[in-house]
């Protein structure tokens, strides 16, 4: 089973700065989980849509087809920048007993610019992947969930 709707709502900073990445050509797909409100459509990009939320995408990077296989296949992360780890690729480790992280790239003022479930043998491979991919002024860091609930109240 796919994890519809059990997504953190992101900020509308984190939003406009995943669309500009998306605008400035440094990611071809933008998605918007279900439950997560949408924003414009910016101009050149098209939009998909599906169980698991809605998609901007740069149409000469990415078709709508691939998009929608690999998010029926629950691969977003291939889509979104965020490594080579899928949620059902991480369930299925946590259900082994491993202990669930979450991956993170900060701008220097502390915006979220995206998040990626991990667990521990999994991480170092996820931070080396967020190092490469982020933006140079950028810093990535992994936390517990329980502190990503702490520091949003």
């Amino acid at each position: 089973m796919l994890d519809t709707g059990q997504n953190i709502q992101e900020s509308t900073a984190t939003l406009l700065m995943q669309q500009q990445r998306l605008l400035d050509g440094r990611r071809a797909v933008q998605m918007f989980p279900t439950n997560t409100v949408e924003l414009p459509l910016p101009t050149g990009m098209q939009r998909t849509q599906n169980s698991r939320g809605v998609f901007h995408f740069n149409p000469q990077r990415i078709t709508a087809a691939h998009i929608q296989k690999l998010s029926a296949m629950g691969r977003e992360n291939e889509l979104l920048e965020l490594g080579p780890y899928s949620k059902p690729d991480i369930r299925r480790r946590l259900m082994l007993g491993e202990d669930l992280l979450v991956v993170t790239e900060y701008t220097p003022q502390g915006v979220e610019v995206r998040a990626a479930a991990g667990c521990s043998s999994t991480v170092a491979e996820q931070m080396a992947y967020f190092n490469a991919t982020k933006d140079p002024q950028n810093f990535v860091l992994y936390v517990t969930p329980e502190r990503v609930k702490k520091e949003q109240h």
